[in-house]
């Protein structure tokens, strides 16, 4: 399991290799989105930078895919969600978005967690078990929405059937998902260091869910 776990993050790290310029500005553009999204304070908007973060992170998925068929990738092949299965993707990032706003909402009504920073001090054991058990399930559902992305975007399927083989992927390669999540934790606490380390990162990480996706094309 764990060189099953190195093989899918060497696999992303093989494909990223071949085109690293591109992917570190795709990923670059992408980061700006999200800082404009933070600092925005109106809700419609943030949400649609929110769905456009979705696109772009389905154009790199592309890109890899290029990358993988021997196809030349630019820059521009960030946008190509916009034209591949769009409406699904959209509808992918709707879930997203409402996820992610119950996570929120469960840390805020029932864990009274509005600044972590600020607010652990006053935390008891069992909420820190409580916000721990949130975060497992947080990290759950985005793997198994991040994994969809390349079945609705490359394999063209219909938002449910993707979700479905996303579901089954995850299940049939738990703990070997659980192991390449700790490579990942590791790498990413060396990678805040820096934000050069985050531009390396990321789309490694995107290429190794796509090496995932690759190796169960068939599902």
């Amino acid at each position: 399991m764990l060189s099953k776990a190195f093989s899918w993050f060497s696999g992303g790290f093989e494909l990223f290799k071949q085109a690293w310029l591109v992917f570190v500005l795709q990923t670059a553009f992408i980061f700006l989105t999200i800082a404009v999204s933070y600092l925005m304070k109106i809700f419609l908007l943030s949400t649609f930078l929110y769905i456009i973060q979705l696109l772009l992170t389905a154009g790199m998925f592309m890109s890899f895919d290029n990358v993988k068929n021997e196809r030349k990738i630019t820059f521009d092949n960030l946008f190509d969600g916009f034209s591949n299965n769009f409406s699904s993707l959209v509808l992918l990032s709707l879930i997203f978005l409402i996820f992610s706003l119950i996570v929120s909402y469960i840390l805020v009504k029932f864990l009274n967690i509005t600044n972590f920073t600020t607010s652990y001090k006053h935390l008891d054991s069992k909420s820190y078990l409580a916000i721990f058990l949130v975060m497992i399930f947080d990290i759950i559902i985005n793997f198994v929405l991040i994994l969809a992305i390349p079945f609705i975007a490359i394999k063209k399927m219909k938002i449910l059937k993707a979700l479905q083989a996303s579901i089954s992927i995850c299940f049939k390669h738990l703990f070997t998902l659980i192991f390449l999540f700790f490579i990942y934790i590791i790498l990413s606490v060396l990678a805040t260091f820096s934000l050069l380390g985050w531009l390396v990162l990321f789309p490694i990480g995107i290429g190794s869910v796509y090496t995932i996706f690759k190796e169960n094309y068939s599902i």
